[in-house]
């Protein structure tokens, strides 16, 4: 895993600017660096070496050096990839994944993307046609920023390193900002800054070496289409089957490495796998609380002794405060999901034992295991309206449509997963940017309708596929590890899996139990608890979440400080909103302000 970085139609840059913005994806890439400087062009590489450690030096070239790449990411079928083009013709320099992109691009061009199984960001120069292709994985796994002006264009994995250009502007997004507080984060192609975009997940970029970019397109279009052939044990064995291909896919490695253990459904999963392919014991890492109702060790410990894992854990102190400057310095931009937090701690346990961890990312998107999924599922039938209330209620949702929403609406959806709704936001921004506040998002509604044909499960699937799971999940896991130089992979969050769920029925994921209760996931307790037992399976969710309330309520003069007499969120919010949010003592919402008041006060300090 690594960082890139490139400026495209820029000249004349100094040399010692170069090297600062290279250099600051030091964490993304300890073991080696490295540049290309062409006419009109700079692409820069940090390495953290996980395969082919002698040869996979970059920027790596074509044998006429007629093409150069830099890339972050793994290709998890580039050992079939390669056997193809030899069988073409072209001959291999090194081992790496690396070069099998880079002669991909050369035989296929632009489609070279359709053929990749892993996750990738990365940029090739053409050095005859003068232009450079930027793509980004299937489902953003690994992060890409831009920006073009008139000046020129330039790229990175991290929004912090083009805070390493002096010469660009970086002005406040007020509409990104309101999507913060309407979803915890800020969904791409957006940034809290004007002018800078994320690629989007299966997307890619053409820029010649101008500066200009000549066509930004979609490669990948999922679909639901599933197949009722099949019964429930016929899914439930290709699922099997399906995932330990996976997680043998994603154990190619030239370093050590193990898994993330938290206990729950999905990582038990990985485990029970890995055990089974690997000839040695499993390195778990877990982290816990000692509040026991966030404390998931229990589970982690089970597992961990059932599959013999050479396990490690911590426990982790009420410190969010103190850790939150780094974490805002890495993430760059407002970012509220407050598991961040554990996530980063896990990250840096596990990396003094190993380079590489498997995670269980992916599996509530993909097999329905969110609690947000069974709301949506149950709503339907309004529940809790009975009566002669139930027979009017069409009627007020003519007269009110925004306050009696229809249940399987895109505005229903945003309501059951928004964290701040309309109103609120409308009232905590001051006077000079409450106009800014959004009923409708252009984003979140252009997902919706490419999923007006799936039934009512996979509206919401697709929807976390295309926003939460991209936009929160995985730039958490990104963020987090890499500022651990450790690389995570997502067995789950696999372009093969996903062709696979995409036939699996709904009815399969979600259905009543024997209590006539609505559950999720399905499939994956019934195959979790074939290894283990019924009731570790199929017991309730947990998630992976903070005691931030009990740890937010030993600090109440803090909180104040942070958050009632902050200089800038003063400046933005109206107080009389900070007290309500503070006095009502929603500890999410805290977390909110908590990390926008450090992210202004380290953007005021730059500026």
């Amino acid at each position: 895993m690594c960082g890139i970085s490139g400026l495209i139609g820029y000249n004349n840059i100094d040399d010692n600017i170069l090297d600062a913005f290279n250099n600051s994806m030091l964490h993304r890439g300890p073991d080696g660096h490295g540049s290309f400087k062409g006419d009109g062009i700079f692409l820069g590489h940090r390495r953290l070496s996980i395969i082919d450690l002698e040869e996979g030096v970059q920027p790596m070239y074509s044998a006429d050096r007629s093409h150069v790449i830099i890339y972050n990411g793994e290709l998890y079928n580039y050992k079939d990839l390669r056997f193809i083009l030899e069988k073409d013709g072209y001959t291999f320099q090194t081992k790496s994944d690396t070069e099998v992109v880079l002669l991909s691009y050369m035989k296929w061009g632009e489609d070279c993307v359709q053929y990749f199984r892993g996750m990738f960001s990365f940029c090739i120069a053409n050095n005859i046609k003068k232009v450079a292709f930027l793509a980004r994985d299937h489902f953003g796994i690994k992060p890409l920023i831009y920006h073009q002006s008139e000046n020129g264009f330039c790229f990175a994995s991290e929004l912090s390193t083009l805070k390493e250009l002096p010469f660009l502007k970086f002005n406040i997004n007020l509409e990104a900002l309101d999507q913060y507080f309407w979803h915890q984060y800020i969904p791409a192609p957006n940034t809290i800054f004007e002018g800078f975009h994320k690629l989007q997940p299966g997307h890619y970029l053409t820029v010649n070496f101008n500066g200009q970019i000549l066509a930004n397109k979609k490669y990948w279009h999922f679909k639901f289409e599933p197949d009722h052939s099949k019964s429930f044990e016929d899914w439930k064995e290709e699922t099997d089957l399906t995932i330990r291909n996976s997680v043998e896919k994603h154990l190619v490695s030239d370093v050590p490495f193990g898994a993330f253990l938290s206990g729950g459904i999905d990582s038990s999963l990985i485990v029970s796998y890995m055990s089974q392919i690997m000839d040695q014991p499993v390195k778990t890492f877990s982290i816990g609380f000692a509040d026991e109702q966030f404390n998931e060790l229990k589970y982690a410990r089970k597992i961990a002794k059932k599959y013999n894992t050479e396990h490690y854990e911590q426990i982790l102190e009420p410190n969010a405060l103190e850790m939150l400057p780094d974490l805002v310095s890495h993430y760059a931009e407002p970012f509220g999901d407050s598991s961040a937090l554990p996530t980063y701690y896990v990250s840096q346990l596990a990396s003094r034992h190993v380079k590489m961890v498997l995670s269980g990312d992916g599996g509530d998107e993909g097999f329905g295991g969110y609690e947000s999924y069974l709301r949506w599922f149950k709503d339907q039938s309004y529940p809790g309206i009975n009566g002669l209330k139930k027979l009017l209620y069409p009627i007020g949702r003519l007269l009110y449509p925004d306050r009696y929403l229809k249940r399987n609406s895109y505005k229903y959806w945003m309501e059951i997963t928004r964290y701040l709704p309309f109103d609120q936001r409308k009232a905590l921004y001051n006077k000079d940017w409450q106009n800014t506040a959004k009923l409708d998002s252009d984003i979140f509604k252009a997902a919706f309708k490419e999923a007006s044909s799936f039934d009512h499960l996979q509206k919401a699937q697709y929807m976390d596929l295309k926003t939460y799971l991209p936009n929160d999940i995985l730039t958490k896991v990104d963020i987090a590890s890499m500022m651990n130089s450790l690389e995570v992979r997502t067995p789950l969050i696999d372009i093969d899996v996903w062709n696979m769920i995409s036939k699996i029925p709904s009815s399969y994921h979600l259905s009543k139990n024997e209590r006539g209760v609505d559950e999720g996931k399905i499939i994956l307790k019934e195959l979790l608890a074939s290894k283990t037992d019924y009731d570790f399976a199929f017991r309730k969710k947990q998630g992976f979440s903070i005691p931030l309330s009990k740890w937010f309520k030993s600090k109440p003069e803090v909180l104040k400080e942070r958050i009632i007499e902050s200089t800038y969120l003063g400046k933005l919010l109206e107080k009389s909103s900070l007290h309500s949010i503070l006095d009502q003592g929603y500890s999410n919402r805290i977390w909110l302000l908590l990390f926008l008041d450090e992210w202004l006060n380290q953007f005021h300090q730059r500026s």
